[in-house]
């Protein structure tokens, strides 16, 4: 990971003291449909559950801010500013994590921090040279990259683009290895139609994201990124596991412009007997 400018890394450490202690318990509620860990089977709910993070972070720093005479007027219009710039995106996150929570419309953004088991608060007394050195450096910090959250949306979404094509390309690789001659047969056809169908996708995807590499990614260059991607991506699976993935290529939800779309709603709990 590259290590951003310090004028961010204050802000940064202030961020990080947002998520909510475990053994903390969350307040009665309206009840989720999911759990409130991070959904890694889902790459847009799980951008969304970032970014809806530093939202609520950046927000609970304005606010301690404020309490600060020598960065109240300073700390207000850098976030009214940001938060303008930035309103689309949260609008997106609202209404995408309401939907995956509760299967509404938006709901308030304290409920959705609730569910997420986010901190009310920040833990840094006024007084505190951590909470002053982010303070200081909030008008800055907020006209950067790392913090413009409709750019990093977009980002994560070719990102996740490129994630799930590499990942394809090594089950490949793997259940190939596993069929017998007819079923590879079919496989390979599968695969060659599924490669066809969105080879566009992914060489865009792999444009843009090489053009405007962000920079707080975890690799120098896009070029890096993929290399690692390649390298760390592993397979495994049964010969029925390997079927599963032959027959879903043929599938809309495997085809690389949907893997950021909304996940199908949970299963309805079986009723009591």
């Amino acid at each position: 990971m590259r290590f951003p400018l310090a004028a961010i890394g204050a802000l940064a450490a202030v961020l990080c003291a947002v998520a909510v202690r475990a053994e903390e318990p969350v307040p009665e509620q309206a009840a989720s449909l999911r759990q409130p860990g991070y959904a890694f089977e889902y790459p847009r709910i799980l951008s969304q559950q970032r970014l809806f993070g530093v939202a609520h972070g950046i927000s609970l720093l304005t606010a301690a801010c404020r309490a600060l005479p020598e960065f109240a007027q300073t700390a207000a219009d850098s976030y009214v500013a940001w938060r303008t710039r930035q309103q689309p995106a949260l609008d997106a996150a609202d209404s995408d994590l309401s939907e995956y929570y509760f299967g509404t419309g938006p709901t308030d953004r304290q409920t959705l921090a609730r569910t997420m088991q986010l901190r009310d608060a920040l833990d840094y007394p006024p007084d505190s040279t951590e909470l002053k050195a982010a303070c200081a450096t909030l008008p800055d910090a907020l006209q950067r990259q790392r913090y413009d959250l409709v750019e990093r949306f977009r980002l994560e979404e070719l990102m996740a683009r490129v994630v799930a094509a590499v990942a394809v390309e090594v089950l490949d690789r793997h259940c190939r290895e596993r069929f017998a001659d007819v079923e590879r047969q079919i496989h390979a056809a599968r695969h060659a139609l599924w490669q066809e169908i969105n080879a566009p996708a992914l060489q865009q995807a792999s444009a843009m994201l090489a053009s405007a590499w962000p920079e707080d990614a975890p690799a120098a260059t896009f070029a890096d990124w993929l290399a690692a991607l390649h390298r760390e991506t592993r397979a495994g699976g049964t010969l029925a596991d390997c079927r599963d993935f032959s027959a879903a290529l043929k599938r809309p939800e495997t085809a690389l412009r949907n893997v950021f779309g909304m996940p199908p709603p949970p299963l309805p709990s079986p009723s009591p007997q």
